[in-house]
């Protein structure tokens, strides 16, 4: 079962072009055209939405996201995976 912030991050993902992409300055993930706004700033933006890298590791290792390169990553799959030792009824 995913986590809220999880499940906002992949929602986030599927919004905006099923990608994220990070903020270098302290490690964020958004979508694209968050960035240009805080571009040359420390601050985040207000009212933008952001996840931590640990919300994405988390996907990727549940394989719902998969890293393009360290500074994007994508949705590679629209169901959750099959949990295994779990039968469907």
């Amino acid at each position: 079962m995913l986590s809220k912030i999880q499940q906002e991050a992949l929602e986030q993902a599927r919004k905006h072009g099923g990608k994220l992409v990070r903020w270098n300055d302290g490690g964020y993930w958004t979508y694209e055209g968050v960035l240009p706004k805080a571009s040359g700033s420390t601050r985040w933006p207000d009212g933008e939405w952001r996840c931590t890298t640990n919300t994405i590791f988390a996907l990727v290792r549940r394989g719902y996201m998969a890293m393009d390169d360290w500074h994007t990553c994508s949705v590679v799959q629209e169901e959750p995976p099959e949990q295994p030792g779990k039968m469907e009824l």
